[in-house]
């Protein structure tokens, strides 16, 4: 007997097929907890959105504001420099040697031309000649601006830095059309 109950005990173990049918399991949907997380997951979503679009509408506001600010400033600037053309007489006067160079510098400084005249009168004392060894021309333009002034002007350096009207043009890329005179060591 216990030859044959061996044999049925190895039998029923390396039996690979299944003495019963096994049924499918049963299908179940999800639960309490996965529906809880779907749903604060749409509302962090829904939240996210809704911030995106207040933060773009706010950066439109804002680029808005700026182009409006650009734009008033620049009729201010405008109107400044109007009311600058429409002076009829200069509010100071300069040496014949500084004066002479009036006319060329209302063309390129439009409302800044004294500005122009105090530094031309403080660099070269209205010379288009003068030079101190590395600044030359009625603003003493400095050696290290040779590119630039060949790319403003059209003209090289060393020749049409004693141009008067090379010189003023330059001048005027340079200080922003008058706006910025920290290029010079004389000041309005």
């Amino acid at each position: 007997m216990d030859v044959v109950y061996l044999a049925l005990t190895v039998f029923l173990t390396l039996n690979p097929a299944p003495m019963t049918f096994d049924p499918a399991p049963v299908q179940v949907g999800p639960t309490q907890a996965h529906r809880a997380t779907r749903a604060v997951k749409a509302d962090a979503r829904d939240r996210a959105d809704r911030e995106r679009r207040r933060w773009r509408a706010e950066r439109r506001r804002i680029r808005a504001e700026r182009r409006a600010e650009r734009e008033r400033e620049a009729l201010r600037a405008a109107a400044a420099r109007a009311a600058a053309q429409a002076a009829p007489s200069p509010s100071r006067s300069y040496s014949s040697g500084t004066e002479q160079w009036r006319g060329l510098c209302g063309a390129y400084f439009p409302g800044h031309v004294d500005e122009a005249l105090y530094v031309i009168r403080g660099e070269s004392g209205g010379n288009p000649r003068a030079s101190n060894g590395i600044c030359r021309g009625l603003f003493q333009i400095h050696e290290c601006h040779a590119s630039a002034f060949r790319r403003v002007t059209g003209l090289p350096y060393f020749d049409g830095v004693y141009d008067p009207t090379a010189n003023v043009r330059f001048a005027a890329y340079l200080s922003g059309g008058g706006t910025n005179w920290s290029a010079w060591s004389v000041r309005p």
